[in-house]
C-alpha cells in the first residue's frame, strides 16, 4: 500500500552529486539561457507584421520571476543584467 512512509523511504534518483558538479559548466549553462533570451528577443523583425511568437515570448521572459531565478543561479544581479537589457531593447527600437 503507498503512503506517505513509503515514498520517504525511496530513493531519490533526480538528485545531482555535488562532486560530480562542474560549477563553471553550471554558470555557462545559464549564462546560455540568458543570451538565447537576448538572440531571441533581439531578432525582431519590423517587416513583419508583429514580432514572432519566440520574440515575444523572449521580450516578456525579462523581468519575470524565471528570469530573476536564471540570474541568481548565473550568479548576476538580476536588476543590473534587466537594466542593460532594457538599454540594449532600447537602442534598437524594441523597449
Amino acid at each position: 500500500m503507498w503512503g506517505v512512509g513509503m515514498m520517504l523511504e525511496a530513493p531519490n534518483t533526480n538528485q545531482i552529486k555535488g562532486h560530480n558538479v562542474c560549477p563553471r559548466a553550471c554558470r555557462a549553462l545559464w549564462c546560455a539561457v540568458i543570451e538565447e533570451q537576448l538572440r531571441l528577443a533581439l531578432k525582431h523583425n519590423p517587416t513583419l507584421l508583429g514580432p514572432k511568437i519566440d520574440t515575444r515570448r523572449a521580450l516578456a521572459w525579462f523581468g519575470s520571476r524565471d528570469f530573476f531565478e536564471v540570474c541568481a543561479i548565473a550568479g548576476f544581479d538580476g536588476g543590473w543584467v534587466l537594466a542593460g537589457v532594457r538599454s540594449r531593447l532600447a537602442e534598437v527600437g524594441l523597449a
